[in-house]
């Protein structure tokens, strides 16, 4: 049954090699040209020295970044078609996996030789399964390589985009696509509606998870700094920021959205620091705010970037496995 299955499925297998041969050929000239500027330039010493504390002294990386980001942001547009690509795993190997054979009558052949359902549909889903499961493994690791200067001098790893490129999640994207694919195919019986839903509810699945359950994982942090500080906020520390803005001495949010650095001595405004929209320096808000205020950040610290990751495969492997169980339950029910 497994070189059956196998037969069935090589032509799929080989195009498949073919893609991720030509997807390294782009990746790995672009990718040693990034990791060599981001050395060679001191970038990647400079955010070294900084570290992953959230505050940090006045640093020098900013000149070094904004030369990076000109020469190679552009390639962040690559990483998101690399986000989608767990999804057309599942709607090329998950969908058509049963969908096909019932839509073609080949499955009741198969089952008249002496194989169970169970051995068919536990080789037909282990071996593409497994399959799948390498190229994820293959994928991740080369776009990690790859997108690592570019998340090192970006938002961090937390980021949108950057997280869902890295680490161990867009294996679990693709073993969930895939399983998606088979159980719609089991439930539509055609290959094309099955590709289609399989589409449609991937993104559902995952836009709800990225942009309604991720932020609630683990509980954010709040850092402050007071506005008469030199300090500023360490935007190479990999932290995903939620929230910016200055609060009073008696703790009201009174600058939303921005943040401010004071000189008392003068009374003015010395300028903005950190992200987010920043105050007029002609409203002079020092005054009015007291020496009591802070800058404030919530935030997630880049070091729960592993927790994060843990909690987010988990959700899509406990999907996928509910999914498999659904599929394997239809399929003994299918004529």
């Amino acid at each position: 049954m497994i070189w059956l299955t196998w037969r069935q499925h090589r032509t799929q297998f080989l195009y498949t090699l073919l893609v991720i041969a030509a997807v390294a050929a782009v990746m790995l000239p672009t990718g040693l040209a990034m990791r060599h500027t981001f050395e060679d330039s001191g970038l990647a010493a400079c955010i070294e020295k900084l570290g992953t504390a959230a505050v940090v002294p006045p640093g020098d990386c900013d000149v070094l970044s904004q030369q990076f980001a000109d020469k190679y942001n552009a390639l962040t547009f690559v990483g998101v078609l690399f986000v989608i690509l767990p999804v057309f795993v599942g709607i090329f190997f998950g969908a058509p996996l049963v969908a096909r054979e019932v839509e073609q009558g080949t499955h009741r052949f198969v089952w008249t030789q002496g194989i169970t359902r169970r051995r068919w549909a536990a080789s037909k889903f282990g071996l593409v399964g497994l399959a799948a499961a390498v190229i994820a493994v293959l994928y991740a690791l080369g776009v990690s390589w790859w997108f690592g200067p570019l998340v090192t001098n970006g938002g961090g790893r937390l980021a949108y985009v950057s997280f869902d490129v890295q680490g161990v999640v867009p294996i679990a994207y693709t073993i969930f696509a895939v399983a998606l694919g088979i159980c719609l195919g089991t439930v539509f019986r055609k290959v094309l509606p099955a590709m289609g839903v399989t589409l449609a509810a991937f993104l559902a699945v995952r836009v709800a998870v990225e942009w309604g359950a991720r932020k609630h994982y683990l509980s954010p942090e709040t850092v402050t700094l007071p506005i008469t500080s030199t300090d500023q906020f360490n935007r190479y520390g990999g932290a995903w920021t939620y929230q910016t803005g200055v609060r009073n001495a008696a703790g009201q949010v009174v600058i939303p959205d921005g943040m401010v650095q004071c000189a008392f001595g003068t009374g003015k405004a010395a300028g903005t620091r950190g992200s987010g929209s920043g105050v007029p320096l002609g409203s002079s808000p020092c005054s009015s705010l007291g020496k009591g205020a802070v800058d404030f950040q919530v935030l997630q610290p880049g070091s729960r970037f592993w927790d994060f990751q843990a909690i987010e495969s988990g959700i899509f492997v406990g999907l996928a496995v509910l999914l498999v169980w659904l599929a394997l339950s239809r399929v003994r029910r299918l004529t």
